[in-house]
């Protein structure tokens, strides 16, 4: 009898154990399942979705960029939603460049944070300290700069398909005024955005010039622009004030030419209907500059990858036999076609045609202005590869004819280009399939 009543005191002692641990284990799951409702998808846009905190990131980001320019924050709402439009165009984009293929390689994505580094004078070790210094990511930049890559390639794609400039087109720019001038002044202006459709009613054309009215009335009374424009700008730039950047006459948009090089300094102009909606202007300032001569170098080269079935180790060696062959009377150019990795100059030799020491990487440029005329440097290591220089020949050459001509050419397609963009990526935006969530 007393065995039976300590083993029902067990079994009831087991129950209250095995009670207990249910309940722990339920609101344990519970706990951990509204851990998971933290983040949630606030837009899916086609076959893709924004999450909640990549939005939260960017507009941190973004009201970091306007704190280090003085620059007034707008109402939270209206910043959330412009950062969630910016984020929804750029995934429209980067889903396009996915279905089309567009990949960026190592080669082109270490060729452009070398080229950052660069403009900050900087070796890209020392970049990527400066980066720790400073507490950010050196991957997440990475990142940033490889999907801006691919947006500008989706967009490139997109929009220059739309444009046809004809040799009459350069020819008679070169011949007009404007052209012919030897000294350009820039202008570095802002605008605000508001879009309206071609075949906008007179209701909703009303109602645009209203707002418009209003906006020129807000900055008249001392508001300042880059505010205004954060707030009600649609333009692609609103959240950086709405800045255009310095650009010469020519490469402004036709519409806006005329009217920003006859307005003074902190004037705004009148509304400007285009394509794409009213905008209006702000000029911040104006300069001028003019280049005539450049120092350009001839020179040759052969490089030597590492790949998946050949060493660094192998690299090397194969690159110091190319450079004894040299030395030994070598012939460069069949050498070139015969080992380079290049496929831009292989078949030509490893010819690399008359440029200057910038359009190249930087420690390739660092060894061309090093190595003398006629003379072979040693191997040396880039981005790219393992390389080797010869010098052919320097000059100081007027390059005024060949620079005017292309020179039109990148104009009339930049004009042409900030013209259509903007249709593009509102046309992508409307045949999208979007559904944005409660984000309040």
């Amino acid at each position: 009898m007393s065995t039976q009543k300590n083993l029902t005191k067990v079994i009831a002692l087991y129950i209250s154990f095995s009670i207990s641990i249910f309940f722990q284990l339920f609101y344990t799951a519970k706990l951990e399942a509204k851990i998971e409702l933290i983040d949630r998808i606030v837009a899916i846009v086609d076959s893709s979705i924004i999450m909640e905190s990549e939005l939260n990131k960017r507009v941190q980001e973004i009201i970091g960029r306007l704190r280090e320019t003085s620059t007034p924050l707008p109402p939270e709402k209206i910043l959330t939603e412009q950062v969630l439009e910016r984020l929804i165009i750029e995934e429209i984009q980067l889903q396009i460049g996915d279905k089309a293929g567009v990949r960026i390689s190592d080669s082109e994505l270490n060729e452009s944070l070398n080229a950052i580094a660069a403009q900050n004078s900087l070796t890209l070790d020392k970049f990527k300290d400066s980066l720790e210094e400073r507490g950010l990511s050196y991957r997440d930049l990475r990142e940033s700069v490889k999907k801006e890559m691919i947006l500008q390639r989706v967009q490139r794609g997109k929009v220059g398909a739309r444009i046809d400039i004809s040799e009459q087109e350069i020819e008679n720019f070169l011949k007009s005024e404007e052209g012919q001038k030897k000294l350009a002044e820039e202008y570095r202006a802002q605008q605000i955005l508001l879009p309206l459709k071609k075949n906008a009613s007179e209701e909703e054309v009303k109602i645009a010039y209203n707002k418009i009215s209003e906006i020129t009335q807000k900055y008249k009374s001392g508001e300042k622009f880059e505010s205004l424009a954060t707030i009600y700008s649609s333009d692609q730039n609103a959240l950086e004030g709405g800045e255009m950047g310095w650009k010469k006459s020519a490469e402004l948009p036709t519409l806006f030419a005329p009217i920003i090089k006859n307005l003074s300094i902190n004037t705004i102009s009148d509304p400007i209907r285009s394509g794409a909606g009213l905008h209006i202007i702000r000029l911040v300032e104006k300069r001028g500059n003019s280049v005539k001569f450049e120092d350009q170098t001839l020179a040759r080269h052969i490089l030597v990858q590492p790949t998946e079935i050949r060493t660094l180790k192998q690299t090397q060696d194969l690159v110091s036999d190319i450079y004894e062959q040299l030395k030994n009377k070598g012939n460069f150019s069949k050498l070139a076609k015969e080992y380079s990795e290049d496929p831009g100059s292989k078949m030509d030799g490893g010819n690399l045609g008359w440029s200057t020491s910038e359009n190249y990487d930087p420690a390739f440029a660092k060894v061309l202005d090093q190595t003398a005329i006629g003379e072979i440097s040693e191997p040396f290591e880039s981005s790219f590869g393992w390389h080797i220089i010869e010098v052919l020949d320097r000059r100081n050459e007027d390059i005024s004819d060949e620079v005017r001509k292309n020179r039109a050419f990148q104009l009339i397609y930049g004009r042409k280009y900030e013209e259509e963009l903007q249709r593009v990526l509102i046309e992508l935006r409307a045949e999208s399939y979007v559904d944005i969530k409660n984000i309040s």
